[in-house]
């Protein structure tokens, strides 16, 4: 039996996905009684992830809910796996690299473990993501340093843009809360996305890692225009649409299979 919050947050995935859930189908998807569903939609409403209507939950197509980094790495966490694996393969042995803040980025860090790398440099404003890295050999670790977001584990603000302003990188691995065909690339935080668009004019080459249930979604604050990347890396849930407004705009897409996480 999932606990309370796994099962809320896989309604909300399945409210975005679906676009419509109603209170009968989700209580049977879940083997728990209609009471218990909609006490979990009211919450759910409460807290700004779903609209209900009529017996049923629709997305809150205003803006996504932030959760905290505890909560979103019980949302698909098998796909920011591989993902995250798939991604650590983009890194070379004397790469200069940030690897901002995110679940699907400590994935990335997490990988690293496995690989035999040498005179590799990692900047991060991910507190959780450079602790991962401590114990990586061959991965010098330097963090961004501001104002900690405690429930993102995540430091921005003017101290840890500063810090950047003086480096030059190979590469950005970015996490996203968002992407939307006409909005672009998003995330909760102003002074994040301030932070993320330095780490974009720094570094040559723009990675975004995002798994499939990011797209559709947006926040108010725009990182980059919707193709105004050079790789991402997401699995093959992908929407058509998406896909096809990558490919338009020359983006590399690498996509892993999510048949492997089952």
């Amino acid at each position: 039996m999932k606990s309370a919050v796994e099962r809320r947050m896989e309604i909300v995935n399945v409210v975005n996905q679906e676009g419509k859930a109603r209170v009968e189908d989700l209580a049977a998807r879940f083997g728990v009684s209609s009471v218990t569903i909609r006490s979990d939609l009211s919450f759910l409403e409460k807290n700004g992830y779903v609209v209900r209507s009529h017996g049923a939950a629709i997305p809150n197509v205003g803006m996504i809910a932030e959760l905290t980094v505890h909560e979103k790495r019980r949302q698909n966490a098998g796909i920011k796996s591989l993902i995250g694996n798939e991604a650590a393969k983009l890194i070379e042995s004397g790469d200069t690299v940030i690897l901002d803040s995110g679940t699907t980025t400590f994935e990335i860090a997490s990988s690293l473990k496995s690989r035999t790398l040498e005179n590799v440099v990692v900047m991060s404003n991910g507190l959780d993501v450079a602790m991962e890295l401590a114990s990586v050999p061959g991965v010098e670790v330097l963090m961004s340093g501001g104002v900690l977001r405690k429930n993102a584990l995540s430091f921005s603000g003017s101290q840890a843009e500063n810090s950047l302003k003086n480096y030059r990188f190979d590469k950005v691995f970015l996490g996203v809360d968002g992407i939307d065909l006409r909005v672009g690339i998003t995330t909760h935080s102003e002074q994040e996305a301030s932070l993320n668009r330095l780490m974009c004019e720094i570094s040559g080459q723009v990675i975004a890692v995002a798994d499939s249930s990011k797209f559709g979604l947006r926040s108010c604050h725009m990182i980059r225009e919707f193709g105004d990347i050079d790789i991402l890396v997401t699995d093959s849930n992908i929407p058509e649409d998406y896909l096809q407004g990558f490919k338009d705009m020359k983006v590399e897409v690498i996509i892993v299979d999510v048949d492997k996480e089952k």
